[in-house]
């Protein structure tokens, strides 16, 4: 075993790394798939990504990045302790167990009805102008008004979820000390709307995603209050800003693209491999965070207990030794599967929503928005926010007065 002290090394914070870190990675791979950084360790493979996912004594790095920006109690703190990406072992699998049928593909299938509604709603608003400002026009209303309709949240109060959800985002980043004061406002004020979200809820039950979990049960295990609010509050702040900014970076991608662009419009049965491959050629979240417990060989070196290992999974994903052709983009071709999503007992609890939110809105956003082009170099996120994704992001394309009609297909 060699010490991580002699692995290649990698800045993670040069700008010019920040600004394109693909020839960075691109020549490191040649000498070896783990690197040092300068806070901890980086695994670039997919083979070394995919294993370490499903590493049992890897654990969830969220209250450990809290408690280096200086948040080591109070309500902030305990909601991410208490939250599905902040427990591990039997507390995690208990949690998640409780859960997880409310998140299956079958329910994500219950509302793609809705989901399409919005989607035609939304773009009914700027298709016959042949231009729009994406994130302020679609997609900050999209994936928050979905996760609202699960809750069963009425419309007039959607546009409390999506500040709240810009605030809770920066939890998962490296700029909270900027932003602390702001997130814990978000997070007094959702508890307190959960709070009383949930409370009506247990005198007045609803077909909605708040009642289901109270009254999930196994055996006679059932969530409790507290349990409700953390889970309802990190589906908003682990949901919303992913998949808003996951549409975003697709419309950029298929600006370039517009054959595949052309034929996800006519034919919307080709979205499932379409979200895909958008994800793994640009996924948002481009790295997992995982911290040893214990010490830890990988390959030919050893990583010490309490090191930050960050698992690249955008490296991974176009890992050469993998993909035929990593660096392109091909909706048709037949892939390995990505792991966009994470793995193991971490692995995405929203995916299944987060795959029929993008598969519904795409082919009709295709439709809508024809030949698409980006209008103006769009702004982008910090490299430190967690998950990329432009600021704003104007578009141009051929307008289509209605909103023009994707063709009806079910999707799998």
């Amino acid at each position: 075993m060699r010490p991580l002290s002699e692995a290649p090394y990698l800045d993670l914070f040069d700008p010019d790394f920040q600004t394109n870190p693909d020839p960075y990675v691109a020549a490191l791979r040649k000498e070896s798939s783990v690197l040092r950084t300068p806070i901890g360790a980086s695994v670039i493979d997919k083979a070394g990504v995919h294993e370490l996912l499903r590493e049992r004594s890897l654990h969830s790095s969220l209250l450990h990045l809290l408690r280096l920006q200086g948040v080591n109690d109070g309500p902030l703190y305990d909601l991410a302790a208490a939250s599905l990406l902040g427990l591990e072992g039997d507390d995690h699998t208990r949690l998640r167990r409780l859960v997880s049928r409310s998140f299956t593909p079958r329910a994500a299938d219950g509302h793609r009805e809705f989901m399409r509604q919005l989607v035609r709603e939304l773009t009914a608003a700027f298709s016959g102008r042949g231009e729009c400002e994406f994130m302020s026009e679609f997609a900050d209303h999209y994936p928050v008004q979905v996760i609202a309709h699960l809750m069963g949240v009425p419309r007039k109060d959607h546009g409390l979820f999506a500040k709240w959800g810009d605030a809770l985002t920066h939890l998962l980043s490296l700029e909270l000390f900027q932003y602390r004061a702001e997130v814990e406002a978000a997070q007094s004020q959702m508890s307190e709307y959960l709070t009383g979200l949930v409370a009506d809820r247990r005198k007045n039950p609803r077909d909605d995603l708040v009642t289901e979990l109270i009254t999930a049960r196994d055996g006679s295990d059932r969530l409790n209050d507290s349990e409700l609010l953390s889970l309802l509050g990190g589906l908003l702040f682990a949901g919303y800003d992913t998949t808003r900014n996951q549409l975003a970076v697709a419309m950029t991608i298929f600006a370039e693209h517009h054959d595949h662009w052309e034929a996800l419009a006519h034919d919307p049965g080709l979205a499932p491999k379409a979200v895909d491959e958008i994800m793994r050629f640009a996924g948002v979240v481009s790295v997992v965070p995982r911290v040893t417990t214990t010490d830890l060989e990988v390959g030919e070196w050893l990583i010490p207990a309490g090191t930050l290992v960050s698992l690249s999974l955008v490296a991974a994903n176009h890992d050469p030794a993998v993909y035929d052709d990593p660096d392109g983009f091909d909706p048709t071709a037949e892939h390995e599967s990505h792991v966009s999503f994470g793995g193991g007992a971490h692995h995405c609890l929203g995916a299944n929503l987060a795959r029929a939110e993008m598969q519904e809105a795409l082919p009709l956003l295709a439709a809508a928005m024809p030949a698409v082009t980006v209008a103006e170099p769009p702004e982008w996120r910090s490299p430190l926010g967690g998950i990329a994704g432009p600021l704003r992001l104007r578009l141009s394309f051929t307008p289509t007065p209605g909103g023009g009609t994707a063709a009806e297909a079910t999707h799998p």
